[in-house]
């Protein structure tokens, strides 16, 4: 009798073969890999456009507390890089595959599984990328700053205009002769401050704290 083959888990296919690792040359596993990486080059490709137009954003925790799945690596990764007041789109995603620990992986992936050599390269980033990447994320900060300074003065002068409103209401108010009480709720419903943002007569201009 020939030599029992041990057992093989395959985590792509998510089943037990007796076959040994030959089942990794096999029709099934193929496609099962092919499948696996067409979806994951999708991410692969979206994550790249941002290498020389990166995008800085307000952070959203809907959208930049998000995680990946690297088949690679097996583990999940932050896809941005935020610190809770901005975030660097897709800055987590290409840092993880610059690193030398998701190369190396990447490698043992490729060998395990039968992958096409030619696909590769494609999942990883080469270090003069990621220099360029980094470069685009200081041009990105430099603009998204410029544009909330001038946010913050817009809020400012609006709110400028409307402190010098309510006072030329109240004086008109204290010219005509009104009843304390009309030129109490007069005051309180031009203009007041709450909770972070300016009301205006049921309009609302929200600054910055």
């Amino acid at each position: 009798m020939g030599k029992q083959k041990a057992a093989f888990h395959c985590e792509l296919c998510r089943r037990t073969f007796f076959s040994g690792r030959g089942h990794v040359y096999g029709l099934k596993h193929q496609e099962t890999l092919r499948n696996i990486l067409d979806n994951f080059l999708e991410k692969v490709r979206d994550a790249r456009k941002v290498l020389k137009e990166a995008r800085v954003e307000r952070y959203d925790f809907t959208e930049h507390d998000q995680n990946f799945w690297c088949y690679c690596c097996k583990t999940e990764v932050k896809k941005h890089v935020t610190n809770g007041n901005i975030a660097v789109v897709y800055g987590g995603f290409l840092e993880h595959f610059e690193s030398s620990e998701h190369k190396k992986k990447t490698s043992a992936f490729w060998w395990e599984n039968k992958a096409n050599i030619k696909l590769k390269d494609q999942f990883s980033l080469s270090p003069e990328d990621y220099e360029k990447f980094k470069a685009a994320v200081t041009k990105a900060l430099e603009s998204y700053e410029e544009k909330e300074d001038e946010y913050i003065k817009e809020g400012a002068e609006r709110i400028r205009e409307v402190e010098q409103q309510r006072r030329e209401l109240v004086q008109a108010a204290l010219e005509v002769g009104l009843p304390r009480m009309n030129l109490k709720s007069i005051h309180d419903n031009c203009f007041f401050f709450t909770g972070g943002c300016y009301i205006v007569r049921d309009a609302v201009l929200w600054m910055r704290r």
